[in-house]
């Protein structure tokens, strides 16, 4: 049996509300929605605050510096940021005329600058030209770089280059025009005016040049067969070991005249004097010539090469003795000169400091460190001894002429004085310890006089 429902309907009943009650309620209404309106205010505030905090810092801006804050910057002016005035990014950029232009990538108060990114173009000036360097400091107002340029008006290197107008070295010598003072860079430029090589070269080129003198400059001459202007005279037994012999000007020093010694070595078991003929005649061009003490080893015997080397310590040694030679030597310019053996010797002391150029006659293999020139002399009928100076030349690593006369045998400088090596040789020294220009027609150019006969097949190296 299933019980019946209740449908009596149910009625609720509610207070009246009084009028005081009513007013109450409305004013807790009202001040509840303006807090809701409020916060929903400050967090606007917020979202806007946030939004220009996240323009951020400007990069590369004007004037300058190259990560600086604009005037204003991150945080404008009133905001939280933590900068100086200035802020991350200076008022500039890179540099007045460097990467960006005035106005910078942030400006007074907000996220893009007054001025725009760039407004002077990429630089006035070029990498480092005026702008570059820094004025001022890292945030500040001026910012990491500014004025003052990595390096002067004109680029990356200043006005002039590394150094100066002309060329290497002095005029006539090896470069340059303008003597040391000039440098290898020039104004505004990789070069000097004058360039690398200098007027004449350096006894340079096919045709010669000029080369300052070693010793004391001599009068020009034109036939190097002939006597030169100094009268003769000889001293025997003398030299460090007293055996050796000297020939040499009768008068020295005459007018300051530096002379410039001579170390002739013989050929093996010979006396100096029996090439006295040969050795007068260069003492005659203003030479003091030692003649050694007899050689009496072959050819690169340790003993040969002493010998000579204690005659040119002693005639350098006299220059500053009381004495017949004192103050009259050009001890800087001496001449390593030798026959056979004492050619080979004398290519072997040729690195002696006080040596200027080295003679070789009829040598045999020889090298040496040597700083000056060398000329060598053979003869096409000297078998045995121009393949070894043949290999001397190869091995040379100096200016090297090697003039060989046609039909000449290894004895030929025995006879007639030296025959047509004689003026060969003074040629050579004249040109090269004093300065005689007209001399280096012996040995530059194609037409050169140890071209033609009786000379054949000249050979240069190293040649300038």
């Amino acid at each position: 049996m299933e019980t019946a429902k209740n449908t009596t309907p149910r009625v609720e009943c509610r207070t009246p509300t009084s009028p005081l009650r009513r007013q109450v309620m409305s004013e807790r209404r009202r001040t509840e929605f303006g807090r809701i309106a409020l916060s929903h205010w400050l967090f606007a505030c917020l979202l806007v605050t946030a939004a220009a905090c996240s323009s951020g810092p400007s990069s590369q801006g004007g004037s300058g510096g190259q990560t600086g804050t604009s005037t204003g910057g991150v945080p404008s002016t009133g905001g939280t940021g933590t900068s100086d005035t200035g802020g991350t990014v200076a008022t500039g950029g890179s540099s007045a005329g460097g990467t960006s232009g005035t106005g910078g990538s942030a400006a007074t108060g907000g996220a893009p600058a007054t001025g725009g990114t760039n407004a002077g173009g990429t630089s006035s000036g070029g990498d480092s030209g005026t702008g570059g360097g820094a004025t001022g400091g890292s945030p500040s107002t001026g910012g990491i770089q500014g004025r003052g340029g990595a390096s002067a008006a004109g680029g990356r290197a200043g006005t002039g280059g590394r150094s100066g107008t002309g060329g290497a070295t002095r005029a006539g010598g090896r470069s340059g025009s303008g003597g040391a003072t000039g440098g290898r860079q020039g104004t505004g430029g990789a070069s000097a005016a004058g360039g690398q090589p200098g007027t004449g070269g350096g006894s340079g080129g096919p045709d010669g040049g000029t080369v300052p003198a070693c010793a004391s400059t001599l009068p020009a001459m034109t036939d190097y067969a002939a006597a030169g202007p100094y009268a003769t005279t000889t001293e025997n037994n003398t030299g460090p070991d007293g055996k050796s012999v000297i020939y040499r000007p009768r008068t020295l020093g005459e007018n300051g005249f530096l002379h410039a010694p001579i170390i002739f070595g013989p050929g093996i078991g010979m006396q100096a004097s029996q090439l006295s003929g040969l050795l007068l005649s260069f003492a005659s061009h203003g030479y003091v010539v030692v003649g050694t003490a007899v050689l009496n080893g072959g050819p690169n015997d340790p003993a040969n090469k002493a010998t000579m080397q204690n005659a040119l310590t002693w005639i350098v040694e006299q220059n500053d003795k009381a004495g017949t030679y004192q103050d009259k030597i050009a001890t800087k310019c001496a001449i390593s000169m030798g026959y056979s053996v004492g050619g080979t010797a004398a290519v072997e002391i040729g690195g002696d400091p006080a040596v200027a150029t080295v003679v070789s006659i009829h040598g045999h293999k020889a090298t040496a460190a040597l700083h000056g020139t060398m000329l060598q002399t053979s003869g096409t009928n000297d078998t045995v001894g121009l393949p070894m100076q043949q290999y001397t030349f190869d091995n040379s690593k100096v200016q090297t002429f090697m003039g060989t006369v046609s039909g000449a045998d290894h004895g030929y400088i025995q006879s007639n004085n030296g025959g047509a090596q004689r003026p060969a040789i003074i040629a050579w020294m004249r040109y090269w310890i004093n300065g005689d220009t007209g001399a280096k027609s012996y040995f530059y150019g194609d037409d050169c006089v140890m071209c033609k006969s009786p000379w054949t097949n000249p050979q240069r190296k190293n040649w300038q």
